[in-house]
């Protein structure tokens, strides 16, 4: 259980890091385009989200491998008693 820990924590740190980024750099841009030349603002936040995104799909991920583990954990430990 221990590897499934420090990737979560791995993750939720990848998502802290865009987020903090992304509000501390580009604080009030939203990641839609209006037009057909986007600025630099846009863009930068567009990747701080997407990296966002990818940091959250991770932690799914990693609960959803995790989860088929401890139930066969907790499954055995009962049938031992």
């Amino acid at each position: 259980m221990r590897i499934f820990t420090k990737y979560l924590l791995l993750f939720a740190s990848i998502i802290a890091a865009a987020y903090m980024a992304r509000i501390s750099i580009v604080p009030d841009v939203m990641p839609i385009a209006e037009g057909e030349q986007s600025n630099w603002q846009i863009q930068l936040a567009f990747f701080l989200t997407s990296v966002q995104n990818i940091g959250l799909f991770g932690m799914a991920l990693v609960v959803l491998v995790a989860l088929p583990s401890q139930i066969r954990r907790v499954g055995r430990a009962m049938s031992t008693h």
